[in-house]
């Protein structure tokens, strides 16, 4: 006879796997009505002319399918752009948990953690992110700016060097290398990524003047 002990291990390891799996299909048995309320949701919130009515739309995809991750991970971000930290952690935790796969869920988790005043939590998703393999530059630089405000400059160093390798041509790539090293005082290698990339035509002199904190090394680089 099994131990009741082992009977409940066995029934919550058959539950998570369950979960899991169901996640990715969930998004495909979306109801006509409630896909249409999320992607008007994900408008309002990319254009940003209502945040309010993003989330009212996005509550109720989740009110009628509570483990809809892309409906959770949208309502974090939405949140987040609210300035609500704490409510958009618990949907992007919950999220990360639904789908633990996903590497741009715990980059909800990473801001969320951050903004909400749990460093703890945030590094921890960056633990989490970095055993996956990426193959969005975007991501990566999102990851590098999130890994910057921690001040964990190594890793927001490799995050922006692989985005580079991904996408060359994207002129953020370099603008977020450049930051990291002048966030350091580390002039000369700021210096030598954008003049590097100016010289590439990657990155224009206007785009780096708008930036408060590599405006200064600009004039370095002209200067030479």
């Amino acid at each position: 006879m099994i131990r009741p002990t082992y009977v409940v291990l066995i029934a919550s390891f058959i539950f998570v796997i369950d979960v899991q799996a169901q996640v990715p299909s969930q998004q495909n048995l979306r109801p006509k009505n409630l896909n249409a309320q999320y992607h008007r949701a994900e408008t309002a919130w990319k254009s940003g002319s209502s945040l309010l009515e993003a989330k009212a739309r996005v509550d109720q995809v989740i009110e009628a399918l509570p483990n809809d991750q892309e409906a959770l991970k949208l309502r974090a971000r939405i949140l987040l752009s609210l300035d609500r930290s704490e409510e958009a952690f618990t949907d992007a935790m919950k999220a990360a948990n639904l789908y633990p796969n996903d590497a741009e869920t715990y980059a909800i988790v990473c801001e969320a953690a951050r903004k909400s005043g749990r460093r703890e939590a945030a590094i921890h998703a960056m633990d989490q992110v970095s055993q996956l393999i990426i193959d969005d530059a975007h991501l990566q630089i999102q990851l590098s700016r999130e890994a910057m405000a921690l001040e964990q400059y190594d890793r927001a160093e490799a995050f922006a060097r692989t985005a580079m390798v991904q996408a060359p041509n994207d002129p953020s790539t370099h603008i977020q290398m450049a930051r990291i090293f002048a966030v350091q005082n580390k002039t000369d290698a700021a210096a030598t990524i954008l003049r590097n990339g100016i010289e590439a035509k990657v990155i224009s002199r206007e785009s780096v003047e708008a930036d408060t904190l590599l405006a200064r090394v600009l004039a370095t680089v002209t200067n030479d």
